[in-house]
């Protein structure tokens, strides 16, 4: 009987596996992804300086660098474990509730929701650092609710009077414990992604906050929550001077687009629904405008009809990728820029807590019949979700890449010239280049990895790979290959007049959107 208890859990977890698996390996690697795929490959000491060089911290690549000797580098492998984190996010999600609201029934709805959601399955079809953020963000704040639990309750029993109680003993043993695991999965957490420095942050508040309405200005209870701070601020300190060199990288070479009116509703669609739209068409701007009403609504009555203490930190959690972004924006308008770090993909952060939130509102709504109704609704509305999401890529169609590699695999000779025409191209065609040939990257007159933005992957760019002259390496009767995209606003470099062409093949790509083309095309020089 115990074990049937979590047979719905696992059935859940079994359907997130399942969607999650679902053409995993069907899109291309891309620029983003071969980044990470290379980046594992050095040395351990030279891998970490180059992340250094990066604008990202390095937990991520460190969990896929011990991942992949055990799983290999193979694209299933790599996008394997963001499936494990994705899965894992929904398992965090039901412990979460079960703890904070005491209800395995909204338990099991916000995992359902969260196993579902189309944004969520989206994100692991990339080998990125988002699925296992999102992991560590819920679990951060199930090891700190249920740490203040024990310590609420282990108070309580000392006010018995009695000294050294069994109960007395085992609650404090389990507050350190969770404290411990709160502290280790913050400080994964704030490792994984500078943007879940703000989650963070709103879930150490929430601790703040919580102790200050169950034990008011008791300085002495507040001890455990503020040594847990003082951990985590200690471990980020040898990371800090990367940090802000990594900040200052990027804030010289930015590339974001600006927040506008549409930005935040957009999001909000995104992370319910998870099916593509076009704020520019007035129809979509309709729907949007009506998700970030509805939206607006059900948190609302979250927030009115949720008695437990803990819907706060759920609120914290939403609201604070939201606030972190219009800082950046702040900083930026007082610089005199209108540029801000705000990409969906950074709220993926905040999706579970949204469906945790979506969930607890539906769950307590008086009638029940409409809440089932409701609630199967939302289950149903988001498989749909998934279904279109493929469907509309049209993956089967969409080789992209691994194509293109594929094609010069079978075609270049040792003594051809292989060039690619864009850095956003470069890393994912040496991640799947078997050809006898060192792929060099056409820079158009650059010669030092330093003169190129940050964002085209200089970290593990060397002045090797660098071509800056179409003319310096070639001779007359070359073959060269030039493998291209229009993507990333890219386009055809110019060739020289006496490169005459042969052939030419395009190969239908899905990232980093669809419309994206790789093209390889085959010179003769004269």
């Amino acid at each position: 009987m115990h074990i049937k208890r979590y047979w719905p859990i696992a059935g859940i977890l079994a359907l997130a596996a399942a969607l999650r698996f679902w053409n995993l390996t069907a899109i291309s690697l891309w620029h983003d992804e071969a980044f990470s795929a290379l980046l594992i490959r050095y040395p351990w000491k030279e891998m970490m300086y180059r992340i250094g060089l990066d604008v990202h911290p390095p937990m991520y690549y460190v969990f896929l660098r011990l991942w992949h000797y055990v799983f290999g580098d193979s694209l299933l492998s790599l996008r394997g474990m963001s499936v494990l984190f994705g899965v894992l996010t929904v398992w965090a999600v039901w412990l979460f509730v079960r703890e904070a609201f005491k209800s395995e029934k909204l338990a099991l709805w916000a995992g359902l929701l969260a196993a579902v959601n189309p944004f969520s399955v989206q994100y692991v079809t990339e080998a990125r650092m988002y699925t296992m953020g999102a992991f560590f963000a819920v679990l951060s704040a199930y090891f700190l609710t249920k740490a203040l639990h024990r310590q609420k309750d282990l108070y309580g029993t000392s006010k018995l009077a009695m000294p050294r109680l069994p109960q007395e003993i085992a609650l404090k043993r389990s507050m350190l414990w969770n404290y411990l695991g709160f502290v280790l999965s913050t400080v994964v957490l704030i490792y994984t992604h500078y943007y879940l420095l703000f989650t963070a942050t709103a879930i150490c508040f929430y601790g703040l906050v919580y102790l200050f309405f169950h034990h008011e200005g008791s300085i002495k209870k507040y001890s455990w929550l503020l040594l847990s701070f003082l951990l985590i601020a200690l471990s980020f300190l040898p990371w800090l001077k990367t940090f802000l060199f990594q900040y200052r990288q990027v804030d010289a070479g930015y590339w974001i687009p600006p927040v506008d009116r549409w930005s935040i509703p957009s999001t909000l669609w995104t992370l319910l629904f998870g099916i593509g739209h076009d704020p520019a068409k007035f129809k979509t701007q309709i729907l949007l405008a009506v998700t970030f009403v509805f939206a607006l609504y059900f948190l609302y009555r979250f927030l009115r009809k949720t008695q437990v203490f803990e819907k706060w930190l759920v609120i914290l959690a939403i609201l604070a990728p939201f606030g972190g972004s219009f800082l950046f924006y702040i900083l930026a308008r007082l610089k005199g820029s209108s540029s801000s770090v705000y990409l969906v993909r950074y709220f993926i952060f905040t999706a579970a807590f949204l469906n945790i939130a979506l969930a607890a509102w539906l769950g307590q709504l008086r009638y029940k019949k409409i809440a089932y109704l409701l609630f199967g609704a939302c289950v149903t509305f988001n498989l749909i979700g998934v279904y279109v999401y493929w469907q509309d890529l049209g993956v089967q169609t969409k080789p992209g890449m691994a194509a293109a590699a594929k094609f010069l695999d079978a075609n270049v000779q040792p003594e051809d010239k292989l060039y690619v025409g864009t850095s956003f191209e470069f890393f994912n065609f040496k991640y799947y280049n078997q050809t006898p040939v060192r792929p060099l990257l056409y820079t158009g007159g650059s010669r030092e990895v330093s003169d190129l933005p940050h964002f085209a992957g200089t970290a593990i760019l060397t002045n090797q790979d660098l071509l800056p002259d179409f003319n310096t390496q070639v001779k007359r009767g070359d073959l060269v290959w030039l493998l291209w995209t229009n993507g990333f606003g890219s386009s055809k470099p110019e060739t020289p007049k006496n490169w005459v062409k042969l052939d030419e093949k395009g190969f239908a790509e899905v990232r980093p959107y669809v419309g994206t083309w790789i093209v390889v095309t085959e010179y003769k020089v004269q």
